[in-house]
């Protein structure tokens, strides 16, 4: 059996052959309007600069084409989105899990691991998980938590306060803003 032939498809915006409206206004690729043209006429006008035809608009009558070198645009539009991208800011999540018996020793470790990703400009979810008999007494795990928070009080402000929920008491620290 043959395998089926790829159609090629369509550019998702109308540029040449895809445009889809008869009557025009044109605008050459200074900006400048030339006028009014039919499809044909437009797409000749088009080809004789060895440019592309793409539609803008869809709504007016006529519709808005702008001739143009469409691959050089598409770039163009991604160059934007891209700076964008990077321009956008990320906020940084980590998380930090305890159990209700641990040791002062691991607290202060686990503290100073919180305090350096404060630091770092990122959230802290820290979470105290139980298990089994340790559901009998929960409230060791508030403890654990108010005594963390009054801890970074200086550097973080908390974003959610402790919540039991799912065998889990959990609260998220986020860094203060610096004035």
């Amino acid at each position: 059996m043959r395998p089926q032939r790829q159609r090629r498809r369509p550019p998702q915006a109308p540029v040449n052959k895809y445009v889809k409206a008869q009557k025009l206004t044109v605008i050459d690729n200074n900006g400048e309007k030339l006028g009014v043209y039919s499809k044909d006429d437009a797409l000749k006008i088009a080809q004789d600069k060895g440019l592309d035809l793409l539609q803008i608009t869809f709504d007016k009558e006529p519709c808005v084409a702008k001739i143009l070198d469409y691959g050089k645009h598409k770039f163009d539009q991604k160059k934007k989105q891209s700076a964008a991208k990077k321009q956008q800011k990320k906020i940084e999540q980590k998380e930090i899990k305890m159990r209700p018996n641990i040791d002062t020793g691991d607290i202060n470790t686990k503290l100073k691991k919180i305090m350096g990703f404060i630091e770092k400009k990122a959230n802290v979810k820290i979470s105290v998980t139980f298990r089994g008999r340790e559901l009998g007494n929960t409230s060791f795990g508030k403890t654990l938590l108010d005594s963390i928070i009054k801890e970074t009080e200086d550097i973080a402000s908390v974003l959610v306060e402790p919540k039991f929920e799912n065998r889990t008491y959990s609260a998220l620290l986020t860094p203060k803003k610096v004035k």
